[in-house]
């Protein structure tokens, strides 16, 4: 079951909520979204109840050193609540990257929103004495 919504006061990022889980899309173009708009945005997110928060980057581009930033500031609000931060690149040579510089030791990095969602469920699962 998928509800969408925005978290109020935010400029307008969609989420859409699996459970307890939110999905934000990071849109294309992010020219009016500074870096810590785009961490308060994704905190937001995290404040509004998220057990975790899975950010999709398929279509946002190149993330600069400002992105990375951000998306750090969010998993650490997110490991505060308890909660997790995963990515959804799709692009192989963009997840390779992330590998390379240990991100994907912070923020799990999958190919689909189906994946990461998939991965939070198994992990909750395990994590509930469940296989």
């Amino acid at each position: 079951m998928t509800a969408r919504g925005r978290i109020p006061g935010s400029s307008g990022f969609s989420v859409r909520w699996f459970g307890g889980y939110a999905v934000t899309e990071l849109p294309a173009d992010r020219s009016f979204v500074t870096a810590p708009a785009l961490a308060g945005e994704l905190c937001a997110v995290l404040d509004a109840g998220a057990a975790g928060l899975i950010v999709d980057l398929r279509r946002a581009g190149a993330c600069d050193s400002a992105c990375l930033d951000a998306l750090m500031r969010a998993a650490r609000r997110a490991r505060g609540w308890g909660s997790w931060l995963r990515l959804v690149i799709s692009d192989p040579g963009a997840r390779r990257v992330v590998r390379l510089v240990a991100l994907d030791e912070v923020m799990p990095v999958h190919a689909s929103v189906t994946d990461a969602v998939a991965a939070a469920a198994r992990q909750a699962s395990a994590a509930l004495g469940g296989d």
